[in-house]
């Protein structure tokens, strides 16, 4: 267990008479900022490649772009002869992978068949103080910013451990945790992760699923109703705080035509829409003129039109003429933190234990360093 762990490799080390290591150093964020690219554009002041497998360096002091492409096994560096597997890159300053400055260390891969993969790789409290930025907004409540902090470090927490074995802890997207670099950085986010630091919430003795979302439109779901997996602390909630919310409630109307659109371009749909029906399970029956029909839930529905078309996969639906009309509440998958919600509370002047504790209910909010 990770908490007890933690423990114990302090303890060890004092017992030994040496320094303690610091807890907060063992914490690297893993994050993959793109995947499957075709090419990389890279730039920072004095930047250093090294061979990702050997450490050996390719590159130094370079200040003009860089452009990776992969090429056999390998990837192709311009003026390099040989053609590493991944490489390293480092600079003083920042590093800007196509536009989004990052720091820390960088490695570049080509994944078999997938393209190129980037991580970065920085510490954990830095990373947050960007992420606060993109997933909410410095000019939000401290005290929204500061739950938003504790929620996202716990978060990376969790995937961590479930993620040990893979090339990366999280994803820079909605996939996981929005993060688009040091440019997100402020006082205030830099405030809310100083004044939490260290801090998770615990289930037992482990980091928990602090799943979060934009805004639930008055009430959160529960884990088994968005996943169909039950987490005790992952219930519904009344959340009476995020009327601000821009989208607590939407409609609107989805043509035949574009739906058909967007399915052909996911290889499920080979020609136009000829109806629409109520399916099984609370499922859409999509009929075509011609070839098989579909089946799709909600969440299916959403994650093929995408997420910036329908805000939330909790909604009712009806066909009007040639086109499907959706009505629903919120944005996101609407479990756990409700982040407009955590705004509404923080105006009324609570806390962000009190935050927490709504959304959170039963979990345990514990300092690993």
């Amino acid at each position: 267990m990770i908490l007890a762990a933690l423990g114990l490799l302090v303890a060890v080390a004092s017992a030994a008479g040496g320094p303690a290591p610091s807890p907060e150093a063992e914490y690297v964020v893993r994050l993959a900022v793109a995947r499957g690219a075709a090419e990389v554009r890279v730039q920072a002041a004095g930047l250093r490649v090294r061979d990702a497998d050997v450490k050996d360096p390719l590159l130094r002091g370079l200040d003009r772009e860089l452009r990776l492409r992969p090429e056999g096994e390998g990837l192709r560096l311009p003026g390099v002869r040989h053609r590493p597997r991944g490489v390293l890159l480092s600079a003083a300053g920042p590093i800007r992978v196509d536009g989004r400055a990052l720091v820390g260390e960088v490695e570049i891969t080509q994944e078999r068949g997938r393209g190129l993969l980037v991580v970065n790789r920085l510490s954990l409290e830095r990373y947050l103080e960007g992420l606060l930025g993109a997933e909410m907004s410095s000019s939000w409540p401290l005290e929204a910013l500061k739950a938003q902090a504790v929620a996202a470090r716990t978060y990376f927490m969790h995937r961590r451990l479930a993620r040990e074995a893979e090339p990366f802890d999280l994803s820079a997207s909605t996939l996981d945790q929005v993060y688009k670099g040091i440019g997100q950085e402020a006082a205030r986010t830099r405030q809310a992760v100083a004044a939490t630091r260290g801090e998770v919430l615990t289930w037992g003795n482990q980091p928990a699923e602090t799943l979060f979302h934009a805004c639930c439109g008055g009430r959160t779901r529960s884990a088994r109703e968005a996943f169909g997996q039950a987490v005790p602390y992952l219930g519904e909630v009344d959340d009476p705080d995020c009327q601000a919310c821009p989208q607590r409630v939407w409609s609107l109307s989805l043509p035949f035509a574009r739906l058909a659109e967007r399915l052909a371009a996911k290889g499920l749909l080979g020609g136009a829409i000829a109806r629409i029906e109520a399916g099984p399970d609370g499922a859409l029956r999509i009929v075509p003129e011609r070839g098989r029909e579909l089946l799709l839930s909600p969440r299916r529905l959403r994650q093929l039109v995408g997420a910036d078309s329908i805000p939330a996969d909790r909604f009712t639906w009806k066909v009007a003429g040639r086109a499907l009309e959706l009505g629903g509440r919120g944005r996101g998958h609407g479990v756990g933190l409700c982040q407009w919600g955590a705004r509404g509370m923080a105006e009324r002047g609570l806390g962000y234990k009190d935050i927490l504790a709504r959304f959170y209910p039963g979990l345990a909010l514990r300092a690993l360093y």
